[in-house]
């Protein structure tokens, strides 16, 4: 493709602004233009996606989960980029000439068709960057041609309506997901049945995540002691943290459909009970989550 004289001066200072890079001999651009460009919105409570096509290139994801950092993943349709460096930089729009791009990360890439993937504040700068007319860009060598490079933008046309749903979305995300609440352990001090506030918030997320996932069928209570005591005590001791957990879960409205408490005394420790460190592991009721199975 052709490639406009003014862009290629715009796109030549990039490079030298960023340097070490290519020296290149010829720059191939992809980037949606003023009458293609779209930033398309999906979501729920568990994730939300923004999605931007780049036309002859493949699609831009910046991608939010439930519990986990933000990431930008950027999916090529076939090897346009090269292995080696890619470069993930915030350009100035043609209406601010003169305008240093910002270096936002280097990091190496395969190549190989693979997807370039960035999370964390990079991704939280990429969008800022939109956010403020900018154009994020990732560069780097041809496929076919490592004295060749190849520029693939995020245009920030029609960003602005799509971004402001975006952060709607985020706002209504679930503090966790699934995989960091599934396996949830309550420790108890020597004796001990109280639920601690420390306790109660994680038993909060929990009966927030079931309220709001159908697919979690049971949740499975199990009880434990350390080895300190009768075996008769401890059983006894660890049915009532079990009951004490499993009290505060109904109180915060999980079915007791869902349910499932059981007590095992000093059966099964976790650590060993010849430290004071993992007796205190031991000192537990493990709430555990399980899911409709799909198949």
């Amino acid at each position: 493709m052709g490639i406009p004289q003014q862009l290629l001066i715009r796109t030549t200072f990039l490079l030298l602004a960023c340097a070490p890079f290519v020296h290149a001999n010829a720059i191939t651009h992809y980037q949606s233009g003023i009458t293609d460009s779209e930033w398309l919105l999906s979501g729920d409570i568990f994730s939300c996606s923004l999605t931007h096509p780049v036309p002859n290139y493949g699609e831009g994801h910046f991608i939010k989960e439930a519990g986990e950092p933000m990431k930008f993943i950027l999916q090529p349709r076939n090897e346009k980029l090269g292995p080696g460096q890619v470069y993930i930089l915030s350009q100035a729009p043609d209406w601010a000439p003169g305008s240093k791009p910002e270096t936002l990360d280097i990091l190496p890439y395969p190549g190989y068709g693979l997807t370039v993937e960035v999370g964390g504040k990079v991704a939280e700068r990429m969008l800022s960057s939109l956010d403020r007319g900018r154009h994020p860009v990732v560069a780097g060598t041809a496929w076919e041609n490592n004295r060749e490079t190849v520029e693939v933008g995020l245009s920030n046309i029609n960003f602005a309506p799509a971004y402001n749903e975006f952060r709607r979305c985020l706002a209504s995300l679930l503090p966790v997901n699934y995989d960091q609440i599934a396996r949830t352990a309550a420790l108890f001090p020597t004796n001990g049945v109280n639920l601690t506030d420390r306790i109660k918030a994680r038993l909060d997320l929990v009966a927030l995540y079931v309220s709001s996932d159908p697919s979690v069928e049971y949740i499975y209570i199990d009880g434990h002691t350390d080895i300190i005591g009768s075996r008769r005590d401890n059983r006894e001791l660890s049915k009532e943290r079990a009951e004490k957990v499993t009290a505060y879960l109904l109180e915060k409205g999980v079915p007791a459909a869902k349910i499932i408490s059981r007590y095992h005394g000093e059966r099964y420790p976790s650590a060993s009970n010849n430290t004071s460190q993992g007796r205190e592991r031991n000192r537990r009721v493990t709430i555990r989550l399980e899911k409709i199975d799909a198949s």
